[in-house]
């Protein structure tokens, strides 16, 4: 695989890729990863990286097709999976706008398409400072119509039998074929984030509302913890962690609801309608420290 574009401080190293303004990977200055290292071969695959931007739409649409205004509007399916998933920028291909040892912005152009209604322009920008990496993330309807939009963010993270997750919300959506929300409700108790506690042994693939924004993660065996903190834009978090492959797992924080686009006539769920030149932002950041140093 092709080198990236790396960020260096003196407690943090990423490498991100162009192509879906993607985290290949992302450790410590001795080599310890907080992010998910990456998990291809050769050529680079997007599917494989640490963390991906999700615009101008997270997650699945049921259908692939929504309401808005009156109009109906359809998006081809943009994986295997039978429903367009996590917008168009992962797959995309990013220009570099501005590089230095700790910053780099991409951007994309979104043009018109015979699959989808969106026309748009998409920036992301990376920050390291010392401990912390900040991504900030933004689009532009750059169309003629006003339409729907959603942000969120995609990391990976390492999973170790020992690590713990604190992520405190409100409720939860549990889980229904297609990979879809069922219904929300109370939190399952072994899923109750609001104190640290492992992940349970079994499949997770749920929206959580009512997020603070603020998250922690401990890695016991590498002494290592992580502080996600993300803007009030982003209340709502998807949980993944399959049931094939216990070695990572996913904290997305999202601006949306799930399929929130499918039902976005009747209750948009946190998604924003942008009229022609409005811009949607959204910020998220990661704070690596020394768990030995801060566990009491």
């Amino acid at each position: 695989m092709s080198a990236g574009i790396l960020l260096e401080s003196n407690r943090l190293c990423v490498e991100i890729s162009p192509s879906g303004s993607a985290i290949v990977n992302g450790h410590t200055a001795d080599g310890v990863p907080f992010l998910r290292p990456y998990q291809g071969e050769a050529e680079f695959d997007v599917v494989h990286c640490a963390c991906f931007p999700m615009v101008p739409i997270g997650n699945r649409v049921e259908g692939n097709a929504f309401s808005c205004g009156g109009q109906n509007f359809t998006l081809a399916p943009n994986t295997t999976d039978p429903f367009y998933i996590h917008g168009d920028g992962w797959q995309a291909n990013w220009k570099v706008e501005e590089h230095r040892v700790d910053r780099l912005d991409l951007a994309f152009d979104q043009p018109r398409r015979v699959d989808s209604p969106y026309v748009y322009h998409a920036r992301q920008s990376f920050r390291l400072a010392g401990a912390r990496l900040e991504l900030r993330l933004a689009v532009e309807n750059t169309g003629v119509i006003s339409l729907p939009f959603g942000l969120g963010f995609h990391p990976f993270f390492p999973r170790t039998p020992r690590t713990t997750l604190f992520a405190p919300a409100e409720t939860w959506w549990t889980e229904r074929d297609g990979h879809l929300p069922a219904s929300r409700s109370a939190i399952a108790d072994d899923v109750d984030f609001s104190t640290p506690r492992h992940l349970p042994d079994r499949w997770l693939n749920n929206g959580f509302e009512g997020w603070s924004g603020i998250a922690r993660i401990i890695w016991p065996e590498h002494c290592l913890g992580i502080d996600i903190e993300a803007d009030a834009e982003l209340d709502r978090y998807m949980l993944f962690a399959p049931d094939t492959d216990r070695s990572f797992f996913c904290l997305e924080p999202m601006s949306h609801t799930p399929n929130a686009l499918k039902h976005f006539d009747a209750d948009p769920m946190g998604i924003k309608v942008l009229s022609p030149g409005e811009v949607l932002r959204a910020r998220f950041a990661m704070t690596v420290f020394d768990w030995s140093d801060n566990h009491g």
